[in-house]
């Protein structure tokens, strides 16, 4: 099932989802600026894409 509400790019309703649930996983900034992934502690994405302008909304679901 398709978000319920229009592209907010060019208004029409003509959402296409990917196949398969996205992780990414949270990201923490070390001291030394740098950055590390967890990949015990995320969230899941599913993505949608508009079928007339290409606009990609993603939308989380709880694990």
């Amino acid at each position: 099932m398709g978000p319920k509400i229009k592209c907010p790019n060019c208004q029409q309703n003509e959402w296409l989802e990917n196949n398969e649930l996205s992780y990414l996983p949270t990201v923490v900034k070390l001291d030394d600026g740098t950055y590390a992934a967890d990949p015990n502690n995320g969230i899941h994405v599913r993505l949608w894409r508009c079928n007339n302008c290409m606009y990609v909304m993603q939308f989380w679901e709880p694990d």
